[in-house]
């Protein structure tokens, strides 16, 4: 009972620091609470943290070859990269200066959104296929050959984990959209979030 325990809470704890960098979905979800509403992240939410277990299961299953992909396309990675910092750049200069009340707005499923935005994300598959490989060696057995109820547990510690993560960012945006100038500071707060993150990012992409 105690060792299902560990792999529910490992499960948690893993999503959770895989969750709080800030990423795409951690950005739609904060977009959706200060231009639209809660509700409307809280579908991001739900499906994103079906997207994150799936990595984590390509990752458990497919660790060596996924290891392989990223190492022979590094450009894969590396578009991610240099897409989160134009994104910046544009949120931290642009954006606030152009009008757009007069651009029509795309309508796209907020649970399709969450879903896509989890899965095509190299970053995080390459922060499972690290997570899961230091848990089997170091803290305990978490393999395919696991007792399925043991992955079970796991995969719900990320569901849950992740889902808990997203949504104090979604309370995060809702208490900025109620704030004076509110879309104008966020829209600074998350383009230098993106810049540092992806300079970060690509610095450790290049010592690799």
């Amino acid at each position: 009972m105690t060792s299902l325990l560990l792999y529910f809470l490992l499960g948690i704890i893993s999503a959770i620091i895989g969750a709080l960098p800030l990423g795409a979905v951690n950005l739609a979800v904060i977009r959706a609470t200060t231009t639209q509403t809660i509700l409307n992240a809280f579908y991001i939410i739900l499906t994103a943290g079906v997207g994150e277990i799936l990595l984590a299961t390509l990752a458990l299953y497919y660790n060596i070859e996924l290891s392989h992909f990223f190492t022979q396309h590094p450009w894969v990675q590396g578009s991610f990269i240099f897409t989160f910092f134009f994104i910046g750049i544009y949120l931290l200069f642009i954006k606030n200066k152009i009008n757009t009340k007069n651009y029509p707005k795309l309508h796209t499923s907020k649970l399709i959104t969450g879903f896509s935005l989890a899965t095509l994300n190299p970053p995080v598959a390459i922060y499972w296929i690290l997570a899961i490989s230091w848990i089997d060696k170091y803290i305990f057995e978490l393999t395919p050959h696991t007792s399925f109820v043991s992955l079970l547990l796991f995969f719900f510690g990320i569901y849950l984990g992740k889902t808990t993560t997203l949504y104090c960012y979604g309370l995060w945006g809702h208490k900025i959209a109620q704030q004076k100038n509110s879309k104008t500071k966020l829209s600074r707060i998350l383009g230098v979030a993106l810049i540092i993150l992806s300079i970060f990012q690509g610095i450790k992409f290049i010592a690799e």
